[in-house]
């Protein structure tokens, strides 16, 4: 038969582990709680302002890839954005399709990987300023013409398609690059340039001369 002082020591260390367990569970069950709650807040938080409205219209724009043959340094695929009133909201759906990619074999991507848009504004002057994480310089392959598909493939998806930027500054996380991976300048904001693309500006029919 066990000693009484020993059936006493064992009923205290039962009640003291039952206490334990039951303050571990109440531990867990507040950490899993707070858990839960978080996952929900993160999981319904809005990411941010939408760049359309649902009753915006769909356009269709020219977007400006890398090709892969050699006639020509960008070729262009059509695709869509929704026509939202501030400018800014049109260029960053334009942005949004290059870092897509062009889902085409024929072409290549125009942005490296992991290439993200920080920032978008436009300037009273006809300006776009686009600031792109580093990644677009420090995942550059460089060299001269790719470098120069890849600033241009922004530039010409911006200027053709939205007539109120006249002129692209690109800068990496919130700098002002001498160029983007060594080569090309980047230093003035660039205009479009057609001439190294498989499209010409629409011409925009004269006047009818008087008699």
């Amino acid at each position: 038969m066990i000693p009484r002082r020993i059936q006493i020591s064992l009923f205290a260390l039962s009640i003291v582990l039952a206490g334990s367990l039951l303050y571990f569970f109440n531990v867990t069950k507040d950490i899993r709680a707070t858990t839960d709650i978080a996952i929900d807040e993160i999981e319904f938080e809005q990411a941010g302002a939408p760049l359309y409205e649902e009753t915006d219209l769909p356009v269709e724009v020219k977007l400006f890839f890398p090709g892969t043959n050699n006639d020509v340094l960008l070729r262009t695929r059509n695709s869509t954005i929704f026509s939202s009133t501030e400018v800014s909201n049109r260029a960053r759906q334009l942005i949004d399709l290059l870092i897509e990619g062009a889902g085409d074999p024929a072409l290549f991507g125009s942005l490296p990987p992991g290439t993200g848009l920080n920032e978008l504004f436009t300037s009273d002057d006809g300006i776009a300023y686009v600031d792109f994480n580093s990644a677009i310089s420090l995942n550059h392959p460089g060299g001269i013409l790719p470098e120069q598909s890849t600033i241009y493939s922004i530039v010409n998806s911006l200027v053709y398609n939205l007539p109120e930027i006249q002129s692209v500054k690109i800068l990496v996380d919130g700098v002002e690059k001498e160029t983007l991976a060594g080569h090309y300048l980047l230093l003035l904001p660039l205009e479009l340039d057609l001439s190294i693309s498989d499209v010409s500006m629409p011409e925009v029919a004269s006047a009818p001369e008087r008699d």
